[in-house]
């Protein structure tokens, strides 16, 4: 049996109830039915999602957008990878600072640290 075999049986039993109910009743349906069109500014679908909480609907919800925990989460992401990054370039520099007090302090001159010839060898000797 297709949708359309059921929806014709269901319109034919209603038909058949409406034509026994009394005045009063159906013009009260009439005027709930009105205001129920009238509400349904568009269909919505028959299964909502339901936030974890169960605080209601999407649709009842906040935007996301506006939700102050979620700016609060991307600000503390934001921070920690800037943070990250500044660790990392202090790391560096740190770095530097160290080879160069290292060969600044050595006992070979610093012509010696130029050299081509050095730079060869020490490559060569590298383990």
């Amino acid at each position: 049996m297709n949708e359309r075999e059921i929806a014709k049986k269901l319109t034919g039993y209603l038909d058949a109830g409406v034509s026994e109910l009394k005045p009063g009743i159906a013009y009260r349906l009439q005027l709930a039915r009105a205001k129920a069109l009238a509400l349904a500014v568009e269909p919505s679908p028959a299964a909502e999602l339901a936030l974890a909480g169960g605080r209601g609907s999407l649709h009842e919800r906040r935007h996301l957008l506006t939700d102050v925990r979620i700016w609060i989460s991307v600000l503390v992401l934001v921070g920690g990878v800037l943070y990250f990054q500044y660790w990392q370039s202090m790391q560096q520099a740190h770095d530097i600072e160290e080879t160069d007090a290292a060969i600044l302090s050595s006992e070979l001159p610093i012509e010696a640290y130029l050299d081509r010839g050095f730079q060869a060898w020490l490559t060569r000797s590298e383990p």
